[in-house]
């Protein structure tokens, strides 16, 4: 995982010492810190893998009886740098590099969730599906990726997979109907055919959540793009522009209420199993 930048770092070990001269763990201070917070947030900020925000600087100030204007002299600056360090993971690190740290940044939390209206996660993509999505030489060079490097990131994709299968978490996958039916790239009948029914099998995979929000469900919100939940305390929302990550204990709330709202209308488990059967069973043969 790519080093924080130094600024990040020292915000990070100065929360944390003044966590320490309070006598709490970091577990202990989440709980002070009440709604929003874990123990695996208060060592994200810790470790500057993750930028406080102000209202998070008050509250950890408040809650160690420490002076606030010190350390939000140091977030400043730590600001300034963290967007530069986001910059770096996703361009200058290359494409392999950023699959590493995804899966790196996931196998921090006990909590994972993604919701995609109209794309299948990667987390349960196919080779195929991957490969073939991508399109040709031209498609690839937009995303940063040489025709030699897709090979590379399909095997680093599939390395994220294996956290499906390992305990001691509980994973979310919510997709909308159109996610079961569209192509794009390269990709035939056949290979959303087998992905269809790569998505049956892991229905009903001990620890892992399947739903699928059928075109007859109303949805809870617009769906305009897809965004991953790490630990219910960081959001990422993707774009062909990049991503958005979003800290702020309300807006994170609004993410967290949204996946509940999902998971009432989505079709689970077994029934989540039988609908992309149908789906796989209604597409023609062509293509």
């Amino acid at each position: 995982m790519p080093t924080p930048p130094p600024s990040s770092r020292a915000l990070g070990a100065r929360l944390r010492s003044v966590r320490e001269e309070a006598g709490l763990s970091g577990a202990e201070l989440a709980g002070v810190l009440g709604a929003g917070w874990r123990q695996s947030k208060v060592s994200k900020i810790e470790t500057g893998r993750q930028l406080p925000t102000v209202s998070d600087i008050a509250v950890w100030a408040d809650a160690t009886g420490i002076d606030t204007e010190p350390l939000l002299a140091l977030r400043a600056k730590a600001a300034a740098e963290y967007t530069a360090y986001k910059e770096r993971i996703a361009n200058a690190g290359g494409p392999v590099a950023r699959q590493n740290e995804i899966t790196a940044l996931a196998e921090s939390c006990t909590f994972l969730a993604e919701y995609q209206p109209a794309l299948i996660p990667g987390w349960l993509q196919t080779p195929a599906y991957m490969r073939e999505m991508a399109g040709g030489e031209e498609s690839l060079a937009e995303d940063g990726i040489q025709p030699g490097q897709i090979g590379h990131v399909i095997a680093a994709k599939l390395r994220q997979q294996s956290i499906l299968y390992e305990p001691g978490r509980r994973i979310v996958h919510v997709v909308g109907e159109a996610a079961l039916r569209t192509r794009m790239g390269r990709m035939t009948i056949s290979t959303l055919r087998g992905q269809l029914g790569h998505l049956v099998e892991l229905a009903e995979l001990p620890g892992h959540v399947f739903g699928v929000v059928p075109f007859s469900a109303i949805s809870p919100f617009p769906p305009a793009s897809g965004w991953s939940m790490y630990d219910r305390d960081l959001v990422v929302v993707e774009s062909l522009a990049g991503s958005l990550q979003i800290t702020e204990p309300e807006a994170v709330a609004r993410y967290s209420r949204w996946l509940d709202q999902l998971l009432e209308v989505a079709l689970t488990g077994a029934d989540a199993a039988e609908f992309c059967q149908r789906v796989a069973a209604s597409l023609g043969d062509s293509g």
